[in-house]
């Protein structure tokens, strides 16, 4: 795989960063109904997606000139699929966390970072209104959880379907160089 295939570490760094926080919260989330003292951490966790959404969106806006091109042929289907999974993606990773800060504001709290500091409250109390933020909030996640399994899915289909190996484009790892042995004459 050449250079110019891999994703620019900054990127490949805040892609991983934001699965293991976005998967994180998802199942923080799911808990919360049995586990309710988890709140605080799923809150905190949905702002640090937030900022990582927004520097990532920063910070592929910087690089895009040398981001590697699509591994699905333009005008396809699939080309299709994935740009508007992508595109998805970013936008839920930022009103997801947004509808949750606006949940909490609404039942009539602040949205703590670890206890940190709180995010400005930006709307007043009201039940009602935290109730339906609360329902969006819900149906972002569930939208998000499902998008990401396409995303996964999408990379298993590259590799069963055609064999190719997309995933080291991704990975905020050096390049493995393959050495040759030196031939030694006996």
């Amino acid at each position: 795989m050449k250079d110019s295939a891999r994703y620019p570490f900054s990127v490949s760094l805040l892609h991983w960063l934001l699965a293991i926080a976005l998967i994180g919260n998802l199942v923080i989330g799911w808990l919360l109904d049995d586990r309710e003292e988890l709140l605080p951490l799923h809150k905190s966790v949905g702002i640090a997606i937030l900022a990582l959404a927004l520097t990532r969106l920063m910070n592929r806006l910087r690089v895009r000139d040398r981001l590697p091109p699509s591994v699905n042929e333009v005008d396809t289907l699939a080309n299709f699929v994935e740009a508007a999974v992508h595109r998805l993606l970013y936008v839920l990773m930022i009103v997801a966390p947004l509808l949750g800060w606006l949940k909490t504001n609404a039942a009539g709290h602040a949205a703590s970072f670890f206890g940190l500091f709180s995010l400005p409250t930006l709307l007043s109390r009201s039940r009602e209104l935290a109730h339906w933020l609360g329902q969006f909030h819900m149906i972002a996640a569930y939208s998000l959880a499902a998008l990401i399994g396409l995303h996964v899915l999408g990379s298993l289909v590259h590799r069963l379907l055609s064999g190719s190996n997309i995933l080291p484009r991704i990975l905020p790892l050096p390049r493995r160089t393959v050495r040759r042995a030196k031939h030694v004459p006996r």
